[in-house]
């Protein structure tokens, strides 16, 4: 192992898997591997820590590397928005490590998004939009600045999401049954895709089968390509919302910069991502749409080397 070169790892974690990537003191990107969930308000900060250091176990041996070589560590994580759990956490996987016998190097924690920002644009200014089941702009200059515009959750924000999606096409189709809407093929689709047969069913499995009100998105999606006038509107609306991000982020900014779109809802090609590319070039030509350069993982690596060259020669945790 070479004495002068050190290593460092960064997490995507979320409710469904966790991302890790290793980098070296140049940011080269030695390993990558995917694991399980590490939504510590879901799991438990111990349980979310465990699924992280294996996944850091399985990027350490693709790399040859062992935890001892490792310099710093970058949290991504769904769920630590906020500097409270931010802190909850760093601890907890911090007393994680200490219980198993690892070494402790400089460990950040943030959010998953910020962590996705810095893979998409290493280094350099951007933006990324992320539409999945909720919905957040990051934009960062040219300094490293880093800036947000939505992201506030799905009772007060979250517009342009897979919630606000699917939950305006749970509406449409009980506003249909109701007599109050619309005829709408959303309902049909529903039915065929969810096995939704009826609004005292959906009401079931909202309030008793925990469902997944953004799921309900691929049925207005699938009736909005099919000319579906209902469906084509909340999809217009929410294209109109992602753009108010994205401008919102440019006015943050003060400048047009490369944009990346991002999450589940926006990251395929459908009408909304059409609409929305559409409005862009319409309104903002000088903003380029590309894809990202990292991935989010590996971002959060970057963090990490960021975070403890930032903090060379402090005392460590």
């Amino acid at each position: 192992m070479n004495e002068s070169q050190q290593y460092f790892l960064g997490f995507d974690g979320g409710a469904t898997k966790t991302s890790g990537a290793v980098v070296n003191s140049s940011g080269e990107v030695l390993s990558e591997k995917t694991g399980g969930p590490s939504n510590f308000q879901i799991l438990g900060i111990s349980q979310a820590s465990g699924n992280i250091v294996e996944v850091a176990k399985m990027v350490l041996k693709e790399g040859r590397l062992e935890f001892s070589d490792i310099a710093g560590i970058f949290l991504g994580l769904t769920g630590a928005g906020r500097e409270s759990d931010q802190e909850r956490m760093k601890k907890g996987f911090v007393e994680y490590l200490i219980q198993h016998g690892l070494p402790i190097p400089r460990v950040s924690v943030e959010s998953d998004a910020l962590a996705a920002l810095e893979g998409a644009f290493p280094g350099k200014a951007g933006m990324i939009l992320i539409s999945g089941t909720g919905s957040i702009l990051l934009a960062k200059d040219d300094n490293g600045k880093v800036m947000r515009t939505g992201g506030w959750g799905r009772f007060i924000g979250d517009e342009g999401s897979g919630y606000a999606i699917g939950k305006a096409g749970l509406t449409a189709y009980v506003k249909e049954y109701d007599g109050r809407g619309k005829k709408t093929a959303i309902s049909e689709l529903l039915s065929r895709n969810l096995g939704i047969q009826s609004p005292q069913s959906l009401v079931l499995k909202i309030y008793h089968e925990n469902f997944d009100i953004a799921s309900a998105t691929r049925a207005v999606l699938e009736a909005a390509a099919d000319e579906d006038e209902v469906a084509k509107s909340i999809i217009e609306d929410a294209a109109d919302e992602l753009m108010a991000h994205i401008r919102a982020g440019i006015s943050m900014i003060g400048a047009e910069i490369p944009l990346a779109l991002m999450g589940s809802v926006i990251s395929h090609e459908n009408l909304l991502v059409t609409k929305l590319t559409n409005l862009i070039s319409q309104e903002l030509p000088a903003v380029r749409i590309c894809r990202p350069e990292k991935s989010a993982a590996a971002g959060a690596a970057l963090l990490a080397r960021r975070d403890t060259r930032a903090m060379k020669g402090a005392t460590k945790i």
